[in-house]
Formats: C-alpha cells, structure tokens, sequence
C-alpha cells in the first residue's frame, strides 16, 4: 500500500482553509482517505480547519454514498446513467410546471454554490429557464441582511466589507458572533485565535 499527500482547499464556505489530505491507494487500484488535516504553510488559514473539513473524509468514505444516480421503482432502488438521470428531471419538471405552472417548482441553493465555478456560471442559467419564482438558498435564513445593508450602503449586495482583523486596534461588533458563525462573511478562518491575537496586541474587541 502506498500513501500519497494532496494539498487541496476545504470548500465548504468562503474562508477556503488549506487542507492536507493523506490519500492510501491499496493494491486493486482503491484509494481511501487516510486523514484530513489544515496545511500549517496555508498563509490564510495557517493550519486551522473546523470540523466540517474533517468531515469530509467520512462522506468519501461512507460505504453507502451513492456514487451514480438511481431511480426509485417501487420499493426498489436501480442505478441509471447520468444522461437518464439529467433527462428524466428535465421531463419531470417540465411536466410539473406544464400540469401545475411555473412556480410549482420552487429551488433552493445551499453554501456551497457560490464555491463551485460550474454551479456559478450555469445555474443562472438553469433558474432563467425555470421561470419559478420560488427561490430560496441558505443566503435566506444567513446574511442576507449585509447583503441588503451593502446594497444600500455601496450600491451592490456582493460589496461586502472585509474587517482587517489581524491589524485593527479596534473591533466593534454589532448583532453578531464570529465565534458561532466561524467567521463567515468576514472570510476568517480561526476567528477566536485571531480574536485573541487582537487584544494581546493591545487592541479592543467591543
């Protein structure tokens, strides 16, 4: 058996932390993740990973992820291709909204979206033809209020105003907690270490 270490980057919000993925191949040719763990010459991260990053290693691993779509039959369960799956819910949701009308489809976009260049620059796309007016995404119950207040404040919601966390003296926070949201949003991978740095330097948190 041999290891092999991949440098890679979590994607599962926007802080990007680097990861160290320590990859087993076995002798048929499989290969399983041996470990998850930051990159400490990461210079944004510098090491830091939440436990979602680590997570990661189970999903890849879990035995019973599916890894090709599959059609319910009954109570049963088939493997089809992914040009079968792609047709079959082209089918489905057009018959769905010629029955019922357009937004009786509704969408929903999780994080992770806007961290995939594919979903980036096709999904627009794919809603445009859906016509639905039913769509939510995780920005729904997350930020959209920073998203309304840049809007207002700068004249477009993705102008997001970025604190320099690992120079400012003072930090003044308003309806909100780094500590439970990770940092999100302010793209700071271990926001408590980096909150602690800022007051041993002398600087204020407020």
């Amino acid at each position: 058996m041999t290891k092999t270490l991949h440098h890679r980057a979590c994607h599962l919000c926007e802080a990007i932390c680097g990861l160290n993925i320590e990859v087993s191949h076995e002798p048929n040719g499989h290969a399983v993740i041996g470990s998850i763990k930051g990159d400490p010459l990461d210079p944004f991260s510098r090491g830091h990973i939440c436990p979602k990053a680590v997570a990661l290693q189970d999903i890849q691993n879990d035995p019973d992820r599916l890894r090709q779509p599959h059609r319910r039959i009954g109570e049963q369960w088939q493997a089809i291709s992914w040009e079968e799956a792609f047709s079959l819910a082209a089918e489905r949701l057009w018959a769905v909204q010629q029955a019922h009308g357009r937004n009786a489809v509704a969408v929903y976009q999780g994080n992770p979206s806007v961290h995939n260049y594919g979903l980036m620059t096709h999904s627009n796309y794919f809603l445009g033809l859906l016509k639905t007016r039913n769509r939510f995404s995780a920005t729904s119950v997350d930020q959209l209020p920073q998203h309304l207040i840049s809007h207002l404040m700068y004249g477009h919601g993705l102008l997001l105003p970025i604190p320099d966390i690992d120079h400012t003296q003072f930090m003044l926070i308003l309806g909100g907690n780094p500590l439970a949201s990770n940092g999100s949003i302010m793209t700071v991978p271990d926001v408590e270490k980096r909150l602690k740095a800022l007051r041993a330097r002398g600087g204020r948190l407020v």
